[in-house]
């Protein structure tokens, strides 16, 4: 009888040390600010992870690099780079769960896979805790334990991920309309050293039976671009670097309970002149006390334009829970082109802290301004010479006209598209040109795009011409209009109104439609006539998004005849040497002549009279591209480039 109990205990003694607990699901998901499908497949996978509960399973998302711009991977590229090369990721929206074969989110993470990754038996177990000593330092304490009675290793690496669990900006950083992000990666930690961007983990060694291994560390350099430290946490996860298998993953929870943090709010209150050429600006911002334990008395923010000079203002004062001043700056004065105002609150009560960047780091705000003079007709804009970087393959950059659209609009959805760079070829007007403007109504559910043309003085005869193409997806009604005014935008002339079927140059296509070659392509031509003679006029490009397909537009000509005698005296004047680093002389002037020289940005540069075979010094001058205007108080008005 006692052999037979002595065996029994023995047994069971045995049973307990071999016990294992239940393996957390590990989700990684790689997802882009600009991938249309992404905007799609996200919601849906929060909707499961929701249903499934947030402490059941730990989630890292993965910013990638393509297919467009996304300011989560800008500021920290290496660690989602190395987890695409790691799992032979080629697109996204794409998901990995438990180190498994990747694929499209809702087929790889749904409520039975998750199920049945929980019914997974393992024998490490993982504790992890992160204790704020101050906003800016940071503990981060785990525990590795084998629950078993035998040694193990099938885990060969630790890797400690910080994310950051929702991530909010005010409007889209990139190009599928998306606002908000979940479990966002924002750094790698080496687990043994603490050392950032440990992309490739830290050694997870042998673990002897009913032992653990603990890694303790503290962060005194957390990334600048967090935007809130309360949404701060860390996902852990043990891997077999050969099969890719996780072994057991864990997570620590944000908390509000931060030693020294001021929770305030900040946003703009800056006022501006209305219109495209009124250049007045008035720079404010809006701060607001959130603490219900603090009550601020000084705050210092500060703006810049275009990253110019740095103005700063200090408030003094007392502000308790829920009070707000504003901070109002020196009016100042915009410049032709396009102006980024950046705003931002610089320290709280002498340097204390606040929970949130994105609280009080407002969004800039942007104002088009158009230059002060106008260019005599023609102006012929095919979009081939703006500064376009290589790796993107879009731009802004445009002297003869400014973008202006909704701020759910991003640029890479409206712009100047080069098609070698982004590997479509010739994308210009009929395949003859690499080069076109975008209106990507297929990524934008609704919005308003402006081109707005520099003013321009038109002769007789003026007409307008345009190329462009467009598909319906089925039978939306994306719009465009071509509108003109005289009084710099305060009132339009609606010249060109199509939408839909009419303005299609093909069938439907229920895919994203891109131009290739000649096909599909279209010369629209408009009677300005009702301008003959006018100064300042505008030209306006309005396209309204109904979620329909892509538009593209190229080779925009606005011409004026000019009489016989003008045409002649137009072809006697000469500018040489042309280009020039010190003077250009001037023939062919029959009369005394007034002159203004303008830069690209429509600022005057200097003024004068000139006569025939007279030079004008421009030693003093910037490298650039500069235009001499001539009035001499004839009918015609004319510029040299």
């Amino acid at each position: 009888m006692k052999n037979i109990l002595l065996s029994i205990f023995t047994l069971a003694g045995f049973i307990a040390l071999q016990a294992q607990v239940q393996k957390k699901p590990l989700i990684e998901h790689f997802t882009q600010a600009s991938c249309v499908p992404c905007a799609t497949q996200n919601p849906m996978l929060k909707t499961t992870l929701d249903a499934y509960g947030e402490t059941n399973y730990v989630r890292i998302s993965h910013q990638t690099s393509w297919p467009g711009s996304d300011p989560m991977n800008a500021a920290f590229p290496e660690g989602p780079l190395d987890r695409v090369i790691y799992y032979g990721v080629e697109g996204v929206p794409d998901t990995s769960l438990n180190g498994g074969t990747t694929g499209f989110p809702n087929s790889i993470v749904t409520s039975s896979s998750l199920a049945s990754a929980a019914t997974v038996m393992t024998p490490y177990s993982i504790t992890a805790t992160q204790t704020w000593a101050n906003p800016n330092e940071l503990t981060v304490n785990i525990d590795v334990e084998n629950v078993t009675g035998t040694a193990i290793s099938s885990a060969d690496r630790i890797y400690v991920t910080m994310v950051e669990d929702e991530v909010v900006y005010p409007s889209a950083p990139g190009a599928n309309g998306e606002t908000s992000f979940e479990y966002v990666m924002r750094q790698m930690y080496n687990a043994s050293t603490g050392e950032p961007s440990a992309t490739t983990g830290a050694v997870l060694g042998t673990i002897d039976a009913m032992s653990s291994t603990n890694f303790n560390f503290t962060i005194t350099d957390l990334p600048s671009y967090l935007r809130d430290k309360t949404q701060v946490s860390f996902a852990i996860y043990i891997q077999n670097n050969a099969t890719k298998e996780i072994l057991q993953a864990e997570k620590t929870y944000p908390t509000e309970d931060i030693p020294e943090i001021i929770f305030v709010s900040a946003a703009s209150a800056t006022t501006a002149g209305s219109g495209y050429c009124d250049y007045a600006i008035t720079p404010g911002i809006e701060f607001t006390n959130n603490d219900p334990n603090t009550t601020v008395t000084e705050v210092v923010a500060e703006y810049t334009i275009n990253d110019g000079t740095t103005e700063q203002q200090t408030f003094t004062g007392s502000l308790t829970n829920g009070q707000s001043t504003t901070i109002t700056f020196p009016e100042s004065t915009l410049s032709a082109g396009t102006n980024i105002l950046y705003s931002e609150i610089i320290s709280v009560n002498g340097n204390q802290y606040w929970a949130s960047t994105a609280s009080v780091s407002i969004p800039n705000d942007t104002y088009r301004r158009l230059n002060s003079e106008s260019i005599p007709a023609p102006i012929l804009e095919g979009f081939e010479d703006g500064v376009i970087a290589s790796n993107v393959g879009y731009s802004r950059d445009l002297e003869t006209a400014i973008f202006d659209a909704d701020a759910s609009i991003s640029e890479s959805q409206f712009t100047i598209l080069d098609g070698p760079i982004i590997g479509l070829g010739a994308i210009g007007g009929f395949g003859n040109s690499n080069r076109s403007v975008v209106f990507q109504f297929y990524a934008i559910p609704s919005g308003e795009m402006n081109l707005i043309f520099q003013k321009v003085e038109l002769g007789s005869n003026s007409t307008l011409t345009f190329d462009h193409t467009y598909r319906q997806y089925i039978n939306e009604n994306d719009r465009l209009e071509i509108l003109v005014s005289t009084d710099c935008g305060s009132t339009w002339t609606n010249v060109f109104n199509k939408a839909g079927s009419e303005l299609a140059t093909l069938t439907p296509l229920t895919s994203q439609y891109l131009p290739s070659g000649v096909n599909g392509w279209l010369n629209n031509s408009i009677d300005l006539s009702a301008y003959n003679n006018m100064d300042d006029v505008l030209i306006r490009f309005k396209a309204t998004s109904a979620y329909g397909n892509n538009m593209f537009i190229d080779n925009i000509s606005m011409n004026s005849t000019l009489s016989v005698d003008d045409v002649a005296r137009l072809n006697s004047i000469k500018l040489h040497p042309n280009p020039s680093s010190d003077f250009i002389q001037i023939s062919g002037l029959t009369t005394v002549e007034n002159y203004s020289i303008y830069n690209v940005l429509g600022a005057k540069v200097s003024q004068g009279t000139v006569v025939n075979n007279q030079s004008i010094n421009i030693e003093d001058y910037s490298n650039g591209i500069y235009f001499l205007k001539f009035d001499n108080g004839n009918t015609l008005k004319f510029t040299k480039k």
